[in-house]
């Protein structure tokens, strides 16, 4: 009983995200677009997660942070039985994309290594597993790879498992990656 407790509780959450350029956000931005008035799902940024942590120094973390915009190839689309990627684009991870997440992590004062399946959701949404396999098979990008320009730290709680959730996220600090 303690247990299913634990399970249930919300946990109060710091996450960085890697944001899409803005010609790629926008892409992003209206294939998520679409496919939330199809399923009746939530809005959000398009994002590639970086670090999660408790901390709440968020602005002083990114401060630390010195990068250059990164550029990720695409792998293809894919989908998965949670709801955070219901459907997604899959990247391959690159040199950069491990530097700044290990450098983020020593800013934040947490071990961190970088994602091993870094990707942008397209969609969240409790749906069959038939429809996700359907849309990822259809999905086709007009591109090769994406470029990064920018971190947020976004304010949320854990556990991610439905709209009502997503759309109480609040970005709390972001910082421009410089060439």
């Amino acid at each position: 009983m303690i247990y299913d407790r634990l399970c249930r509780m919300k946990k109060i959450a710091t996450v960085y995200w890697l944001l899409p350029a803005k010609p790629e956000r926008e892409l992003f931005s209206n294939v998520i677009r679409i496919l939330r008035k199809e399923f009746r799902a939530p809005n959000f940024e398009p994002h590639l997660t970086l670090l999660v942590t408790g901390r709440d120094r968020a602005k002083d973390i990114l401060q630390q942070i010195r990068a250059r915009p990164i550029r990720l190839t695409v792998r293809g689309v894919a989908f998965s039985e949670t709801f955070t990627k219901t459907l997604f684009v899959r990247f391959r991870s690159s040199p950069q994309l491990r530097k700044l997440v290990v450098d983020l992590g020593r800013a934040a004062s947490t071990r961190a290594k970088a994602p091993s399946d870094p990707h942008i959701s397209l969609l969240y949404k409790k749906t069959s597993r038939a429809a996700k396999k359907e849309l990822a098979r259809v999905m086709r990008l007009p591109l090769r790879s994406v470029r990064f320009d920018s971190i947020v730290a976004v304010r949320l709680t854990l556990p991610v498992r439905t709209g009502a959730d997503v759309e109480k996220w609040k970005i709390v600090a972001r910082k421009s990656l410089r060439r």
